[in-house]
């Protein structure tokens, strides 16, 4: 489960990007300026994930959602290390997280994660619980809650990462 990224530079962008659901056209015009390295797909269209990446070419880890057909070459969890942190990659279902992050925290917990990116509720939400970063993109295609269409950005510069969200319109 666990995967090892390197980027050859001291500065790079991680897109954080799920709940797609088949409908990339508004992300794509939004992601190709920012000079993403690498993206970070939380499911629900893995295939999604596949065209983005070519389409602004950066290199990308997904994971299936529970609308993802379960016969793709993919996983339902993955654990990335990326410069000192180790990132724990789910769609959320599993855990319940549209009712609460109390499983999704404790399976962070066992895995030793220092970030958890998540998606399922169509809704962005950032939280740190006991110094685990909890970071849920939103959709950039159907949000939901009131939510505006929205994915996440994770960069890393000067030894340091920041994280924000961005609004799709």
């Amino acid at each position: 489960m666990s995967m090892m990224t390197n980027f050859q530079h001291k500065n790079f962008k991680v897109a954080l990007v799920g709940d797609t659901h088949g409908n990339t056209l508004k992300i794509r015009k939004v992601l190709k300026p920012l000079q993403i390295d690498h993206i970070l797909f939380t499911g629900d269209l893995y295939s999604d994930a596949k065209v983005l990446s070519a389409r602004i070419n950066a290199s990308f880890d997904g994971v299936l959602g529970n609308c993802d057909n379960p016969n793709q070459d993919a996983q339902e969890e993955k654990v990335i290390e990326i410069a000192d942190k180790r990132i724990y990659l789910t769609h959320g279902h599993r855990y319940n997280v549209k009712k609460d992050l109390s499983s999704l925290y404790y399976r962070a917990k066992e895995i030793n994660a220092d970030i958890v990116v998540y998606g399922h509720t169509h809704m962005p939400k950032s939280e740190n619980i006991e110094g685990i970063l909890f970071i849920n993109p939103g959709s950039p295609s159907q949000p939901r809650g009131g939510a505006n269409a929205s994915f996440a950005i994770l960069e890393w510069s000067e030894g340091k990462f920041t994280h924000y969200l961005v609004q799709v319109d």
